[in-house]
């Protein structure tokens, strides 16, 4: 938590969306990955009867200090690429 009347312990939050096949990578600007962070939330939508409990699930994940790597998991085959929301946060 930041003390008024100081500077933010963040650096630099970057954001983006992207469709995810089995597995995506994202060029991001560099950060320091010892003091980073990836937060990400995925949506699919698609939706139908015999899939309704179904879910998806995936994960993404710094592989540099350069790059972003989206990957897919579920047990739905999808005919529409789920959207992955990001964000890397990268304190001082």
């Amino acid at each position: 938590m930041a003390v008024l009347g100081s500077s933010s312990p963040i650096k630099s939050i970057q954001r983006g969306t992207t469709q995810a096949t089995s597995s995506a990578n994202v060029t991001i600007t560099a950060v320091d990955l010892s003091k980073s962070f990836v937060s990400s939330s995925f949506r699919s939508g698609y939706y139908s009867a015999t899939t309704a409990g179904n879910g998806i699930s995936g994960a993404a994940t710094l592989t540099s200090s350069t790059n972003l790597q989206v990957l897919r998991g579920g047990s739905v085959s999808f005919t529409i690429n789920p959207t992955v929301y990001w964000e890397v946060i990268e304190y001082v």
